[in-house]
């Protein structure tokens, strides 16, 4: 538990609110989909809802990125 908290850190006194809402609405969407799917329900909003949670993971995975040094501007070259 002690290593999940700390990947959704900031730094060593801050969590980052980006990757604490992608992990709450990942929670989210996981709980829809088995509440759905365990009571044979469907229902007419869910294409746009998981379309959130993927564009979402990708904002997340995107400012994961340009944390990074890959998309750094150096000023060698």
């Amino acid at each position: 538990m002690r290593k999940f908290l700390n990947m959704i850190k900031k730094d060593d006194n801050a969590y980052s609110v980006g990757r604490v809402c992608a992990v709450v609405s990942f929670i989210v969407w996981c709980g829809v989909s088995i509440w759905l799917a365990a009571f044979a329900r469907t229902w007419g909003n869910y294409e746009a809802f998981t379309l959130g949670m993927v564009a979402l993971l990708l904002v997340q995975l995107g400012n994961k990125a340009i944390e990074t040094r890959m998309f750094k501007v150096t000023k060698e070259g």
